[in-house]
């Protein structure tokens, strides 16, 4: 499986292209694209990725590459019968605040991607407007956390919920998403 690079190398590539968002908010569009069913193509993707991180300008080849990659990792991911997906968020040695901002990036990224295609919440499952409604929420989230071991384990508990939530969507709508990919012998 591939793996994702570390998370401030990914911010300061972001900032190099004058990409001022956070890799968590990145991450939580594409598995929000992912999530809501979507199997599309890398060229409309990464269409869609720079309509709303970057004026609809063209990536540079790096950043594309980096976006691939980050691609592959979620559908990986997603589609693994362990449950390996994570959230990409700072590491657990940055501030509990840090995390927590980077958590309501991610949320907000991931409602950006689902909401890019999903029109029509009406025929959204009771659970899955449930997870959109709790993310909704969450993107209000206080994250003023204190270093202390409750306020650590509040934050596990919330990105938990959220690594599972978005795995629910991923399972209701987008589970068709590995089967459609065709091989050429």
């Amino acid at each position: 499986m591939s793996e994702l690079n570390d998370y401030v190398q990914a911010q300061l590539l972001l900032e190099k292209h004058d990409i001022y968002i956070a890799p968590a908010e990145v991450h939580g569009a594409i598995s929000g694209l992912l999530a809501c069913g979507l199997n599309i193509e890398e060229k409309e993707y990464l269409g869609l990725l720079s309509d709303v991180f970057n004026e609809g300008q063209a990536f540079q080849e790096e950043l594309k590459q980096f976006f691939a990659k980050m691609y592959k990792h979620v559908v990986e991911h997603f589609s693994d019968d362990e449950f390996h997906f994570e959230l990409f968020l700072p590491s657990e040695d940055e501030s509990l605040i840090d995390q927590a901002n980077a958590l309501v990036g991610w949320v907000s990224g991931f409602l950006l991607g689902f909401g890019l295609k999903q029109k029509d919440y009406g025929k959204l499952s009771v659970d899955v407007k449930e997870v959109i409604s709790d993310f909704t929420e969450i993107t209000k989230l206080d994250t003023h956390f204190d270093d202390t071991e409750e306020d650590q384990q509040a934050l596990h508990e919330i990105i938990e919920y959220i690594r599972v939530s978005a795995m629910l969507c991923f399972a209701e709508m987008g589970k068709d998403l590995t089967t459609t990919s065709k091989t050429i012998h």
